[in-house]
């Protein structure tokens, strides 16, 4: 399995399938800023609902009397902010947050740190290995973060503090992802990950062979469809599928 997923992870990075590339966070070492191929707030948000850019309590306005979210929409930036985080001695933390301003024909991303977060210090209780593209990009991909890069920095985060940090290159780094994987795959997340999977898979098969979505299709459109979805997926399809798309920055692997 290890060398299938390390084969599929180039490929994919060449051959650009799936989705639309996602606008990266941004996060600042020494004075200097970076693309950063995680999404450390996420997990926060999580936790703090009410504190989300577009869908906390903060992001809703009132308009003849009624509540709406204010939010544009964007495939290439599915979480609806970019948010800029900064290390500084050896602790992560968030700076700023940025989302597109519904009042400008340009939609152009402005700041809304102070209106979501305020002055209070904002703890991010933040474990996992953050990804930081250093060298030039080799191969891009028009899906999620996976672009190849000929050199990238890793940090290990702990509770916010920084308690390994190491640049790989691009060969070191694909071993280091399957490495990541392989362990993910011993966790409950993975094990829901594929139960959420086959319930998918398995709501766009009622749906796709419903009599009213199929009525205008020929016979033979039919029996190609019927047997597109004759056999469910293997597990090496779902891994490969899982490895590409999912963001395993919370699975600490060593590099």
């Amino acid at each position: 399995m290890k060398f299938k997923l390390f084969i599929l992870f180039f490929t994919f990075s060449i051959v650009r399938i799936l989705a639309t590339g996602q606008q990266p966070d941004r996060i600042i070492i020494n004075n200097k800023e970076y693309n950063l191929l995680n999404t450390p707030l996420e997990r926060y948000f999580k936790d703090h609902p009410d504190d989300h850019p577009i869908y906390g309590s903060k992001s809703i306005r009132k308009k003849d009397g009624k509540e709406e979210t204010i939010f544009i929409g964007s495939t290439s930036n599915y979480r609806g902010y970019i948010a800029t985080f900064k290390i500084e001695n050896n602790t992560l933390s968030v700076i700023d947050i940025k989302i597109q301003n519904v009042n400008s024909e340009e939609h152009e991303y402005i700041s809304v740190f102070k209106k979501t977060l305020g002055d209070r210090k904002i703890d991010l209780n933040y474990s996992g290995i953050l990804v930081i593209p250093i060298g030039r990009m080799l191969k891009a991909a028009d899906f999620g973060y996976a672009s190849l890069y000929d050199k990238y920095h890793l940090l290990t985060i702990q509770q916010d503090n920084v308690v390994k940090e190491k640049e790989l290159n691009k060969d070191d780094f694909m071993r280091f992802k399957v490495r990541q994987f392989v362990d993910y795959k011993k966790t409950e997340d993975y094990k829901t990950e594929v139960k959420n999977y086959f319930k998918d898979w398995n709501t766009s098969k009622e749906w796709d062979l419903l009599r009213k979505n199929t009525r205008r299709m020929s016979k033979k459109e039919i029996a190609r469809l019927k047997k597109q979805y004759e056999c469910p997926p293997d597990e090496d399809y779902i891994d490969n599928y899982l490895f590409v798309v999912l963001n395993l920055d919370f699975v600490i692997t060593d590099y």
